[in-house]
């Protein structure tokens, strides 16, 4: 005989299945998304009577589509998701399977264990929030399997469950050993925005659409934002319109240069996850890790890629901006190629200015003219992009001003380079630290001038110096400016939405401070506070020891409120059989006794097996005021003759 899934259940099983399978979606691609919503489609037509059981080539036919389709799209694509896609694939099926309560028992887990594979991926707040809300869904469906309670009562026993189970989470969380992760997350699609090794006009544009978090930084000073100046990486080798990393560059990143720790100031930086191992750091910083590369160009790398979000402790200290080998100077000398008016107006300003410096100053300050106009939305320029800007458009983000200043100074025989990063930064008083967002990607230019060395040059400050001063988001007064870029980012730019991107960005360093950079040195040094001296056997033992309290409190707790009730059944139950006037034998079970009552006072059969019905539903299934309040009526109804009449 076919168990039926309860409506109440069923509804429950299509919301909880829905949200575990969601965050997948984009991941296992669109023929098991498919696949699973037919599947519950089917599941509903047979709870509600519609449809039959499938056919087992239906079921046959499903499968092997399924197992088609990982077939041809998982190879390459890593362990990782081929796990997802071979559960999301069997969590679809077995929803056609449900027979009895046990396969709903499964289900559920089957859902609970899909949703703990997202955690590998994804770890935002809101994503560890959303989790926790499809793990409640999952207990809803099997607490909604108590079907003669109401909603107030179902919702009231969910809530005691996970209020139970948040001190068990606790203890884990904080004492139990963090193991190595059984697979590598995958390295390929994971970044969506963030820097390229490559810059072309209008770049850096595309970049400032973007509010995602970039990184975060607690300094132990306070620095104005026109000083910030975050570098990640130096682009050296120009084709014309683009710059990229020099091939050289990135042959010799995972080689750090020697380097003697310098006295300075340390700061940490909490870098979001990239894909990439460049990180955007203060000119000067030094590693305080082995897992960090100090390169030539004076930037930091990490050995491997940053797959998620990860905390560095660094030094800042003197920036040595005078070194420089002659194979990096003659590299970045090279005069920009397609450019030829670029070239003659270089040419023009060194017979003006024949000092290397005096020429630097002057190029820089060449784009304070009135013609030049900083936008969000410069005009697409060609394959002579630095002629085309610095004649025709006249119109240009960063990455453009960068470009062409760069390239004036090269065609003047001066080394010159593109350097890629972050500049300004919001600072968040309430959490001591800098909150640095795509939008903040910023592009300048460092100039060989001896005796200092590479020199910063921005020419950005010379057309639009609140940019620097104030970040970009002080451009949003500017109507010029804003009318650019469109009017999502206009709406961000909004008092109020800067209001809940300040709270959303502490509420999520505190969730990276205090949750996700909880990691073994952490547990450890939590360990020696509370143990001192400690071995494995004396943390295995303070483990032991709190998980046994809790248990006991746990046993107490579900206890106390079950008491008084069930005093008040006995009581009740008892109260009965007095009236019955029959004296219940000592390890009598209620059963018997009503067979008694059945045989030797006929007229009380009936209503003292409805009594005997409800006494043992309250005294072993469940513990309800309102079956409570019908006990008592029955055994106030039973017929006051009935203790006399034999």
């Amino acid at each position: 005989m076919r168990w039926y899934l309860p409506r109440r259940t069923l509804l429950l099983l299509i919301a909880s299945q829905l949200m575990a399978v969601l965050p997948t979606w984009n991941r296992v691609g669109w023929v098991l998304v498919v696949l699973n919503l037919f599947c519950l489609a089917w599941c509903s037509g047979i709870c509600l009577g519609r449809f039959g059981q499938p056919p087992r080539w239906l079921l046959v036919l499903l499968a092997l589509a399924g197992a088609v389709t990982l077939a041809f799209s998982l190879p390459g694509k890593g362990v990782y998701l081929a796990m997802v896609s071979l559960l999301v694939l069997g969590y679809s099926l077995k929803v056609l399977e449900i027979k009895a309560p046990r396969d709903l028992f499964a289900l559920v887990l089957f859902g609970l264990f899909l949703l703990a594979t997202n955690l590998v991926r994804y770890q935002s707040m809101a994503m560890a929030l959303y989790l926790l809300l499809a793990a409640l869904m999952q207990l809803a469906v099997l607490v909604s399997l108590h079907g003669g309670q109401p909603w107030r009562l179902q919702l009231k026993g969910l809530g005691r469950l996970s209020i139970a189970s948040l001190p068990f989470t606790l203890l884990l969380f904080l004492l139990l050993p963090r193991l190595s992760p059984l697979w590598q997350m995958p390295n390929a699609q994971s970044a969506t925005t963030g820097l390229s090794d490559v810059m072309s006009p209008g770049d850096f544009s595309s970049l400032a659409q973007s509010t995602e978090l970039a990184f975060r930084a607690v300094l132990p000073w306070h620095p104005a934002s026109s000083g910030l100046y975050w570098r990640a990486l130096t682009l050296e080798d120009f084709d014309g319109r683009s710059w990229r990393q020099a091939s050289f560059r990135q042959q010799a990143e995972d080689k750090s240069v020697p380097f003697t720790l310098s006295p300075g100031q340390d700061w940490t930086l909490m870098m979001s996850a990239t894909s990439k191992p460049w990180l955007p750091v203060l000119d000067g910083s030094q590693p305080l890790s082995s897992e960090l590369v100090l390169t030539a160009d004076r930037r930091l790398v990490t050995k491997t890629p940053i797959l998620k979000t990860r905390q560095f402790q660094l030094r800042l200290a003197e920036a040595k901006r005078g070194q420089a080998s002659k194979r990096e100077l003659a590299y970045n000398r090279r005069p920009p190629p397609d450019n030829p008016k670029t070239l003659a107006l270089a040419q023009q300003l060194r017979q003006q200015y024949p000092a290397d410096a005096a020429l630097a100053q002057a190029m820089n300050r060449y784009f304070a003219g009135s013609q030049f106009r900083y936008s969000l939305s410069p005009p697409p320029l060609g394959k002579a992009a630095v002629d085309q800007f610095l004649f025709e458009t006249h119109t240009g983000f960063c990455g453009h001003y960068a470009s062409a200043l760069a390239a004036l100074l090269r065609a003047a025989n001066i080394p010159a380079r593109i350097v890629a990063g972050y500049q300004g930064g919001q600072y968040l008083p309430e959490g001591d630290f800098y909150a640095l967002y795509q939008y903040d990607a910023h592009a300048w230019v460092e100039a060989w001038l001896p005796p200092q060395g590479w020199v910063r040059f921005d020419p950005t400050a010379q057309v639009a110096p609140s940019r620097v001063s104030g970040g970009l988001s002080a451009m949003a007064a500017n109507p010029a400016f804003s009318a650019g870029g469109g009017w999502l980012w206009q709406l961000k730019q909004q008092p109020t939405m800067k209001w809940l991107r300040y709270q959303a960005a502490l509420m999520d360093y505190r969730w990276n401070r205090w949750v996700l950079n909880y990691d073994s040195g952490r547990r450890q040094q939590l360990l020696g506070w509370l143990l001192g001296n400690h071995n494995g056997l004396s943390a295995a033992l303070l483990f032991g020891g709190l998980l046994l309290v809790l248990l006991v409190a746990l046993h107490w707790w579900t206890r106390r409120d079950l008491a008084p009730v069930q005093k008040a059944v006995s009581r009740c139950y008892l109260k009965g059989c007095a009236k019955t006037g029959l004296n219940r034998e000592p390890g009598e079970a209620p059963g018997d006794f009503a067979l008694r009552v059945a045989r030797l006072k006929p007229q009380l059969a009936e209503p003292w097996q409805q009594i005997t019905a409800l006494y043992q539903q309250l005294r072993y299934q469940q513990s309800d005021a309102g079956l409570l309040k019908e006990l008592k009526r029955r055994v106030r109804a039973l017929p006051r003759s009935a203790k006399i009449a034999p």
